[in-house]
């Protein structure tokens, strides 16, 4: 017996499909063939920062334990199903299939795999590490997927983890308005959270377990163990048929794409944590878009809360110059534009003082009394006192935010970004 590992990505396309229906369905077929999968798939999520990505950037993987002369009814199995499923008729997906055997997973190809999550990476670069690692590829087209398909089999899952239970539709129905009762929903969120996570958005009353593409996923349940989302599933009234179900292990919700960094050393297409100043404080653009500047002793950078983060936003606007802050997000690639972190959590580390120059009052009425110009003094218009130039006194107003951390709602998160309730206190 030995392990085969297989991997998949890029089947899927904006027009639709899903890179975790056609894992399940290999899975499925290979099932009803007599194969057993060795513990729960793999759903990794990708660098979240790619242009070329479709929606997510996930890749999927498995394992099953074979007999060699088994190896080539799982290949063609697998390769078959990808054929049959990949939206091979869209010019941006290029799917790619990868087998590996061995009972360990080589550290170069987890190192590569973090990689994939967290940066770029050329086929170039894939084609390479399969020929060291003695991995087998196909591409279908360009076959960028076999980037994925490596990182998914590369990724161990060994630091942290959640799981996320996916139930498909049934093909007479993808494309068409998704029926889930949500009163049902808005029960299971009560009884199983935060033990399942970003069910719903409480600013909006979202219901966030069902996407809004025209793939073949019906809804998700993303959790910490594979007991609680399958028992969330079951609280979950579907108003459609359900063509199959299936549960991944996943890097989603884990923060795996951040990386610390000194501003001078932030890239585009990076997901990454900066510590900083406040340098230039937040403004609002058109599009209801705030911005801000931080610096550290390195240079300068912008930080943005975009309009779908709603009330994140005014988290954002209450910073001032000065606020020491620890941030986290992603810098795209847009050379037109100065580098720029859009934020997913930020912590506040240290509030500058909010500082306003009070007028004197008028010892007669009470009243504030006006200034006369530069260095000339106070006078009250009704009681015609007089006082000096010095006697203005600054006060220390409060703040209307706190130290602590703060994050976008679940309708603006990432699948990579982890929610504040799964940190339990942990730094950022």
């Amino acid at each position: 017996m030995v392990l085969l590992h297989v991997g998949i990505d890029d089947t899927d396309s904006k027009e639709g499909m899903c890179t975790t229906y056609v894992g399940a369905v290999a899975i499925r077929r290979l099932k009803e063939m007599g194969f057993k999968i060795k513990g729960y798939p793999k759903l990794i999520r990708l660098n979240p920062n790619w242009k070329m990505k479709t929606r997510g950037n996930c890749a999927v993987a498995f394992t099953l334990s074979v007999k060699k002369e088994q190896i080539p009814r799982v290949k063609e199995t697998v390769l078959k199903t990808v054929a049959e499923l990949a939206e091979l008729h869209v010019d941006t997906t290029n799917p790619g299939v990868v087998f590996y055997q061995g009972s360990q997973i080589p550290v170069e190809m987890k190192d590569f795999s973090k990689k994939v999550v967290q940066d770029i990476v050329t086929i170039e670069e894939a084609e390479d590490l399969a020929r060291r690692i003695g991995a087998e590829i196909h591409k279908f087209k360009l076959g960028r997927g076999i980037i994925g398909a490596l990182a998914a089999i590369g990724n161990t899952l060994e630091g942290d983890w959640t799981y996320e239970f996916i139930a498909y539709r049934t093909p007479e129905n993808r494309g068409t308005p998704r029926r889930i009762d949500r009163a049902s929903v808005e029960e299971m969120d009560k009884k199983t959270y935060p033990r399942t996570f970003d069910n719903l958005d409480p600013s909006t009353g979202e219901i966030r377990i069902t996407p809004h593409t025209p793939c073949p996923v019906l809804y998700g349940i993303r959790g910490e163990t594979a007991r609680v989302v399958k028992m969330a599933s079951r609280m979950v009234r579907a108003m459609e048929p359900i063509e199959q179900t299936i549960v991944y292990k996943t890097n989603q919700g884990t923060d795996e794409h951040l990386r610390k960094v000194k501003i001078d050393e932030a890239k585009p297409n990076w997901s990454v944590i900066v510590e900083g100043v406040v340098s230039k404080p937040p403004r609002t653009i058109p599009g209801g878009h705030v911005i801000f500047s931080l610096r550290d002793e390195t240079g300068e950078i912008d930080c943005a809360a975009y309009e779908p983060t709603r009330q994140f936003r005014e988290k954002i606007k209450k910073l001032i110059v000065g606020d020491r802050l620890r941030v986290c997000g992603g810098i795209k690639e847009k050379p037109e534009l100065p580098l720029t972190i859009n934020l997913e959590k930020v912590e506040v580390l240290e509030l500058a003082p909010l500082l306003k120059r009070e007028n004197p009052r008028c010892p007669s009425c009470g009243r504030r009394m006006k200034s006369e110009g530069k260095n000339k003094g106070y006078s009250c218009k009704v009681c015609k006192e007089r006082a000096p130039a010095d006697s203005a006194r600054v006060v220390t107003l409060v703040r209307d935010i706190s130290l602590g951390k703060f994050e976008v709602p679940p309708r603006a998160r990432r699948h990579l970004a982890k929610p504040l309730v799964r940190e339990l206190g942990e730094d950022i």
